[in-house]
């Protein structure tokens, strides 16, 4: 919705700087043709206008801009006042769905870490901890807690700490967060950076006891030594060939030549901000997937849904009401909404299984397996019925492939998804 306006923003700032050039030329000219009215020699190689043809262009360049400004100022009334719709266009919350809006406030309070916030939301609203998932909510705070340590203090311990504690289930996914991490400790010692924990400090005692005074060239090796050592111990297992990090490896080798120097060398570019936030936003996504959460909250999807969709709603209502129909009479929207370019705003309201075509209902909701595929639940049942003949286990503990990968799963890794 705002793409429009920082556009025009953009062409507006650009229109300023040429205003900006072109007044002060004119009031150059405004100097020097008052000098010339009052008799005082100018510099000769300047040439300038009269005051009678000075004067308009001013004011005119002052409308010119003054236009431009308006026109944005109007352009920013129009987005955030006219697409505003009424509070009352909204339909009144059934019963059922303020028991589903407190547990979304109540789960986005946890995952932003307003604990105290959240349980007075649950006392007060008699929501139930199982219904808001609470465990995993709370494991989630650990992890924002280990993010804001490496994105404030640039503390990388308590994330590589969590990255190995989750070590296996981040193989199973295929996340490389544990070598992003070390990649970026590994950077830091080859940088210069100090802070390197415990272990690094001890390390750094033992050799200035080891030493001599004036040994310029044996301390400057000192930091060399400090990511030799940790690229042994923690960046050679990613080394192996096939890993898909050998590659990149000898190139953080190869940074090792600069070392102190880093940010005046070839290697420059893992100094750049981008590696640490493309880490920690792989730590959030990294840790949601463990504890089996969405990626963003529920209430911030509706939030964000919700400002693309205010305008058009505004504009279906007002066609309804002149048509003499019923706003909250209706089933569906006589239109659909544009969600701009954020391709995370797509939503389905109709599910068709992939294997049998049926269409999904509260009778046959779609599962989403752990391997990502989406198939209805009779389709699930399906593939567990010849392996439960007989009775010979529960369903829940019989492994079976989807059918449409070769990943094997059970029944306890099928989530239900709710349209």
């Amino acid at each position: 919705m705002c793409d429009s306006l920082l556009t025009e923003l953009t062409r507006l700032r650009e229109k300023q700087r040429q205003n900006t050039e072109i007044m002060l030329r004119l009031v150059n000219s405004v100097g020097a043709a008052l000098e010339d009215s009052l008799g005082e020699p100018t510099t000769p190689q300047v040439p300038h206008s009269s005051l009678e043809d000075i004067m308009p262009q001013l004011v005119q360049q002052h409308k010119t801009y003054h236009a431009a400004l308006s026109k944005m100022t109007k352009s920013v009334d129009r987005v955030f006042l006219d697409a505003t719709p009424p509070v009352f266009m909204c339909r009144p919350l059934r019963k059922e769905d303020r028991g589903l809006v407190d547990q979304m406030v109540g789960q986005h309070l946890y995952r932003r870490g307003r604990t105290r916030t959240a349980v007075k939301l649950v006392q007060e609203a008699g929501l139930c901890s199982s219904a808001l998932n609470l465990q995993a909510h709370e494991a989630l705070a650990r992890v924002h807690e280990v993010i804001a340590a490496a994105s404030k203090k640039r503390d990388l311990g308590p994330a590589r700490a969590w990255a190995a504690e989750h070590r296996e289930g981040l193989k199973h996914v295929g996340s490389n967060l544990e070598f992003k991490l070390a990649r970026l400790q590994f950077v830091k010692l080859v940088a210069g950076d100090g802070s390197q924990g415990k272990r690094a400090e001890e390390d750094a005692k033992e050799e200035e006891e080891e030493t001599p005074l004036g040994c310029e060239g044996e301390a400057s090796t000192h930091q060399d030594d400090l990511a030799i050592s940790f690229a042994r111990e923690h960046l050679a297992p990613f080394a192996v060939e096939g890993g898909g990090n050998a590659e990149e490896v000898r190139k953080l080798m190869g940074s090792l030549l600069y070392a102190g120097r880093l940010d005046r060398s070839p290697y420059k570019r893992y100094l750049a901000p981008r590696l640490w936030a493309d880490a920690m936003e792989a730590l959030h996504t990294e840790g949601c997937r463990m504890l089996g959460l969405p990626v963003e909250s529920s209430l911030s999807v509706c939030y964000r849904a919700s400002l693309h969709a205010m305008g058009p709603l505004a504009k279906m209502r007002q066609v309804v009401l002149n048509s003499k129909g019923d706003w909250e009479a209706l089933e569906e929207l006589p239109g659909g909404s544009e969600w701009g370019r954020d391709s995370s705003l797509r939503f389905h309201s109709v599910f068709s299984c992939p294997v049998t075509r049926e269409q999904a209902s509260r009778a046959n909701p779609p599962m989403v397996l752990k391997c990502g595929h989406v198939i209805c639940r009779n389709s699930l049942n399906r593939l567990l019925k010849p392996q439960t003949a007989g009775g010979r286990a529960s369903q829940g503990q019989h492994r079976f492939k989807c059918f449409i990968c070769p990943v094997e799963q059970t029944l306890q890794d099928a989530q239900q998804i709710y349209f």
